[in-house]
């Protein structure tokens, strides 16, 4: 479920208390949005990921010439 974070005040934190309570109902929502929302978070994680091994490579990469060429 995604909840739309609003500003942090106390009227906010008394909203969400009443919803965990149970006495505020969510409106429904559509499962695509959920859906949607889960596959860019695999797909950032994965590309970040991805960025992350590529420049290790390239660091592993000049190490292994800058100790060959002395």
């Amino acid at each position: 479920m995604i909840i739309r974070l609003g500003r942090l005040t106390p009227g906010y934190f008394r909203l969400l208390q009443r919803q965990v309570a149970g006495e505020v109902q969510l409106q429904p929502q559509d499962r695509a949005v959920n859906q949607i929302a889960m596959m860019l978070a695999i797909m950032g994680l994965s590309l970040s990921y991805y960025s992350t091994k590529q420049m290790m490579e390239k660091v592993q990469r000049q190490q292994r010439e800058t100790l060959t060429a002395a």
